[in-house]
């Protein structure tokens, strides 16, 4: 979806006058009121006012691009990368994908057995390899290590338990490999809207009395994969963090302890703060439309039921990206009429009514079912 600009529901802002028509009006009215003389439709004078004009409005047009892209609410690419770096905030680069493998022997050893840093797994054309060297101890015949994609991006998302499990380069001994989470965290490069909302967020970061937009401006600059947090402190000192990654995925025990390892940093965390980092509760739901589409449209019924589905999807990702945001039957409705429906069987309809959320509940659909019931009279 194209971010909307201004930001933040700011007013627009001109710093000088680039109307067309305006612009056109006011060099042939000056120029009819000095010559004394007025200029037909085809005149030559005209046609040549109307050129420079043009000439005009384009300057006019850049010096307002370029007064806007001082403003945040308008600064975008390298523009709103010069925003940021006065006053320390960079664009976070794209983040590669974690998981962690579990390491099996084919029988006990005597010895301690090393798999080292940088071994490779792959899941078909993705690879991940090791984050740090795995040590087994005598007598065991498993361990855990985490992992990261050998690409950045998010390219190495959702591969879930079980599907990285080809050794790469086979090691005497090393039986089998296998991922014990689903792979998340893989991000693409920062884009203009988070970048820009991180901006507005510094500010609140050169408290050292850990307020809550402080933890959140950390949090989101710890991973572009991140996409909303949520602070709770229900008792003094004690500080909750609760990320949402891209999709509305949530964060396994890898990525929190990778953030709290951030957070803690002796630069960021007061002194007194305790800081716990911890998934968002899911609260599942189902999505279900029967809808039908008036007989009047039949001729387009394809491009309405792609469209039904793309807004239902759009609704399932509205839904679960953000943190604290309830449920709302009333959002699927009027994005499935928007794409087209002419009715929707409510008696059949999923999610069946509102349902409030708390600031650290995040919806989470485990199904989706749409059905294409017919057409209706109007």
């Amino acid at each position: 979806m194209a971010e909307v600009i201004p930001r933040w529901n700011m007013p627009p802002v001109d710093f000088i006058e680039a109307d067309s028509e305006k612009v056109e009006s006011d060099l042939i009215t000056e120029y009819e009121k000095v010559s004394g003389r007025t200029l037909a439709a085809g005149d030559p004078v005209r046609l040549f006012l109307l050129s420079i004009a043009a000439e005009v409005i384009q300057l006019r047009q850049g010096i307002n691009f370029a007064a806007q892209q001082n403003l945040l609410t308008y600064a975008k690419g390298e523009y709103l990368d010069a925003l940021g770096q006065s006053i320390a905030v960079t664009r976070l680069p794209a983040s590669k994908a974690i998981t962690t493998i579990q390491f099996t022997l084919s029988q006990a050893l005597g010895n301690a057995y090393s798999i080292p840093k940088g071994f490779q797994v792959s899941a078909g054309s993705i690879t991940f390899e090791t984050d740090h060297e795995l040590i087994i101890p005598v007598g065991e015949r498993t361990g855990n290590v985490t992992a990261s994609c050998t690409e950045s991006g998010t390219i190495g998302n959702g591969f879930v338990v079980g599907q990285i499990a080809t050794i790469v380069s086979p090691q005497p001994y090393l039986e089998s490999a296998a991922n014990t989470v689903t792979s998340i965290g893989g991000a693409d490069i920062e884009d203009d809207a988070a970048y820009a909302e991180r901006i507005r967020l510094r500010p609140d970061s050169f408290s050292v009395a850990g307020p809550e937009k402080s933890y959140i401006y950390y949090a989101e600059s710890y991973s572009a994969s991140i996409i909303d947090v949520a602070i709770a402190s229900p008792d003094p000192g004690e500080v909750y963090v609760y990320p949402l990654l891209s999709g509305g995925q949530l964060p396994n025990e890898s990525f929190l302890e990778g953030l709290f390892a951030h957070l803690s940093d002796e630069t960021i965390r007061p002194l007194t703060d305790h800081v716990v980092t911890q998934a968002p509760t899911a609260v599942n739901y189902k999505i279900q439309v029967d809808y039908w589409v008036n007989q009047s449209d039949s001729v387009r019924i394809a491009s309405i039921q792609a469209a039904v589905e793309e807004a239902v999807e759009s609704y399932r990702l509205w839904q679960q990206s953000k943190i604290g945001r309830d449920i709302s039957q009333d959002e699927l409705i009027a994005r499935v009429i928007d794409a087209g429906a002419s009715r929707i069987d409510r008696t059949t309809l999923s999610p069946t009514a509102f349902q409030a959320l708390s600031a650290d509940q995040v919806a989470q659909c485990t199904e989706v079912k749409v059905n294409f019931k017919g057409y209706k009279d109007e």
